[in-house]
């Protein structure tokens, strides 16, 4: 595994995590919460990420169209928000909903993206 269980408490598995990302670096740093999430280490997810170590945990069938969500928040300078499975610290696909914002420089060229994460309720299926 690349986490380690015992390094977080109990309620952070269903706690709200915040994450943000410098696009022009493509650095992404999340808190614990996040961590969990995505099936991180704590300290990896602190520390800072890749954006393709978490689209790496979205499950194939939702990784599209959180990347086209993504892809219109930078290039609006606008909002986020998403729906979507992620494989998370005990290794299976749960429901997570996230929103974010992304902001610009004066020269449009320091991207920042900021965002929150959290488990959702799963859908019902279909009938």
């Amino acid at each position: 595994m690349i986490f380690d269980l015992q390094s977080f408490g109990p309620l952070e598995f269903e706690e709200a995590g915040i994450f943000t990302w410098n696009v022009g670096a493509d650095v992404m740093f999340g808190d614990s919460a996040v961590a969990l999430l995505y099936g991180l280490s704590a300290e990896s997810a602190i520390s800072g990420k890749k954006m393709c170590a978490y689209l790496g945990r979205i499950h194939p069938d939702d990784l599209a169209d959180d990347a086209l969500a993504i892809h219109t928040a930078i290039t609006s300078s606008g909002s986020y928000h998403a729906t979507y499975r992620v494989r998370g610290a005990l290794d299976i696909y749960r429901p997570v909903e996230s929103w974010g914002r992304c902001f610009r420089g004066s020269q449009r060229d320091q991207v920042q993206f900021a965002g929150i994460i959290h488990p959702a309720e799963p859908t019902p299926p279909v009938q």
